[in-house]
């Protein structure tokens, strides 16, 4: 059986390509909304930013960033972080996501986000990240996740 031509744009022959992927991902759905950007990947780990729009904010008298687009970003960055580990796409899905918010993201800042895939079992991948708006020493949020392979 074929790949689904959406799934085919997101493999290389020689394993997962995180630019063609969030190339798609940017066009479609939840990734369009949002308005994710990818910023660097190597072995294991991923980066991505979630530029400040104001339809993103969750307070509108402060121009605060809503808390569920960082919950989004750092959950599309730790699974991104998986695939770039197994060096292939695969389907997974977040079966726990823990976030230790810092701070708020003020108006017009960009939330910049690096997961890492710690470790993967034979079901389970384990990610950690941190989200920052340009100052990794002062982060936004700090992220530890559970993925489950091939659900």
């Amino acid at each position: 059986m074929s790949k689904p031509e959406h799934l085919a744009a997101t493999t290389a022959s020689e394993g997962f390509d995180p630019i063609r992927f969030f190339e798609l991902a940017r066009s479609v759905g939840h990734g369009r909304a949002l308005g994710l950007e990818f910023r660097a990947a190597e072995d294991g780990w991923i980066e991505l930013a979630l530029p400040w729009r104001q339809e993103l904010v969750g307070v509108s008298e402060t121009g605060v960033l809503a808390s569920g687009a960082i919950i989004s970003l750092l959950d599309t960055c730790g699974g991104a972080a998986v695939w770039q580990a197994l060096g292939r796409f695969q389907p997974i899905v977040t079966i726990d996501l823990r976030l230790d918010y810092f701070r708020p993201a003020m108006k017009g800042e960009t939330v910049i986000s690096r997961c890492r895939c710690d470790k993967v079992t034979r079901q389970l991948a384990f990610v950690s990240g941190l989200a920052h708006t340009g100052d990794a020493a002062r982060p936004v949020a700090r992220a530890t996740g559970t993925f489950m392979l091939n659900p």
